[in-house]
């Protein structure tokens, strides 16, 4: 029996099978629909009790770190300050964050090493200075363990400001690989009036330091060449450019999953009696259900209905699967994964690295999903992960976008479990330039595909 225990004691097999009239009863093969057909559902959704085998439980395996309210960061070392796209002065604090493994911090400015100090005996939390010259600086904080191997590494773009004005392109970041539509944000200096932006030599736009510019770039794997010109009084008084590689836009299918999802989501109280919770000495994926595959106990739930942001959308997801892949008389299995490789695809889906794409990564490894990389064709259950200039992230299920007076895409909604709204619920977050905000270019969207739009993944 493949199940998952959740807070509506509603058999969806029942919804299902009483929402699909006379095929009720039929064999599976006769009950397969034709793809494109609406998926069928009625009432609230719901499983079975499975039995239990706690033998199958596996820790979930994943570079993401415990955040206050919901966020996450990936990777051993982590700046707490300054943020991506800060504007700081030639002296500044760098604030870092490492796991038990790191003996020493390395921080280097456009390739020369410009501080480097071992990790104070039983501290996680540090401080190291750091002087630079005036202009645009790319950090690199590196981790080291005992024997001087590298750990891992944080990357950030700061801008050292003094009496003259400043820009800086803030994302994409220098050098990066980006799919079309591409949104680029710029920080100014308080009396810049406006920022012009000019690709390959050609005005492509103008936007406010804190705004969103989106471009659409003509051909696929081309180099491009971005400039910033910041403007006072009619005149540019400071400039800033990057070189970026832009890719074609990714083409989504239609798919049921969304629509499925957000029927399920909504399933879960918003109350506080479904907690956020997120430990860092307990095996557990963060999910309030047990979740079962292939009629075996793949990730126990928790007790207290508690879960973290990754573990509640996979739960979600799962369930979504479980109601497909019995109206559409699947094998029981997701794509042909098998019981013990879902466990990797849950790391995927957990993210690997820092500013990840976490829930894409799952889907296209496995074939079971796509990117979808336009903000147009994003759609209320598609399902999120995404990055801000701080480096903490979240992931969530997509419900709506916030629009300014302009009509300009600034934000969005989105439903998941955060601390901010005592575990599951519905927030906002929006997009910037720098600090808190999120950044547009590691803002990644995910849709599962149906089951006849799958693709071989071995």
């Amino acid at each position: 029996m493949r199940a998952v225990r959740s807070p509506a004691p509603v058999d969806p097999r029942s919804a299902l099978r009483r929402a699909l009239g006379p095929v009720h009863g039929a064999p599976r093969a006769a009950r397969r629909r034709a793809p494109g057909a609406p998926l069928l559902l009625a009432g609230a959704l719901g499983a079975l009790l499975p039995a239990c085998d706690a033998d199958a439980v596996r820790k979930p395996q994943s570079a993401l770190k415990p955040g206050g309210g919901g966020e996450v960061a990936a990777g051993p070392v982590r700046v707490l300050s300054p943020a991506n796209g800060d504007a700081v002065e030639a002296t500044f604090p760098v604030e870092v964050e490492v796991d038990p493994e790191v003996v020493r911090i390395s921080i280097r400015a456009d390739g020369e090493t410009v501080a480097r100090e071992m990790v104070p005996y039983r501290e996680s939390v540090f401080t190291l200075m750091v002087t630079l010259p005036e202009g645009r600086q790319e950090l690199s904080v590196e981790a080291l363990g005992e024997d001087g191997e590298a750990l891992g590494s944080y990357a950030l773009t700061v801008q050292v400001v003094g009496e003259q004005p400043w820009v800086t392109l803030t994302s994409p970041r220098d050098g990066s690989t980006v799919r079309n539509p591409v949104r680029f944000t710029v920080n100014a200096a308080d009396d810049v009036e406006e920022v012009e932006l000019l690709a390959d030599g050609r005005a492509i736009g103008s936007v406010q330091p804190g705004g969103v510019l989106t471009h659409t770039f003509s051909g696929d794997g081309l180099e491009h060449e971005v400039e910033a010109r910041a403007w006072v009084d009619g005149e540019v008084v400071a400039t800033d450019d990057i070189t970026i590689t832009v890719d074609a836009a990714s083409t989504p299918t239609e798919s049921d999953f969304p629509a499925l999802m957000l029927d399920i989501l909504e399933t879960y109280p918003t109350d506080g009696s479904y907690a956020y919770w997120w430990p860092d000495d307990v095996d557990w994926g963060g999910n309030p259900s047990d979740i079962y595959y292939t009629g075996r106990l793949f990730a126990e739930g928790d007790p207290r209905n508690r879960s973290y942001c990754v573990g509640m959308t996979f739960e979600v997801f799962m369930r979504a699967f479980e109601i497909v892949d019995d109206e559409t008389a699947g094998d029981g299995t997701l794509n042909e994964v098998p019981f013990a490789e879902l466990y990797e695809l849950r790391t995927d889906w957990y993210v690997r690295e820092l500013y990840g794409r976490g829930i894409v990564d799952a889907m296209e490894n496995y074939g079971f999903g796509s990117e979808v990389s336009d903000w147009d064709q994003i759609q209320p259950g598609d399902i999120l992960q995404f990055w801000r200039h701080s480096g903490s992230g979240h992931n969530a299920i997509f419900i709506d976008w916030e629009y300014s007076s302009r009509g300009e895409i600034v934000g969005f909604t989105y439903w998941s479990t955060q601390g901010s709204t005592d575990g599951i619920g519905y927030n906002d977050e929006y997009f910037g330039s720098s600090g808190s905000s999120v950044d547009p270019t590691f803002f990644f969207a995910g849709r599962p595909a149906m089951p006849w739009d799958w693709s071989p993944w071995r």
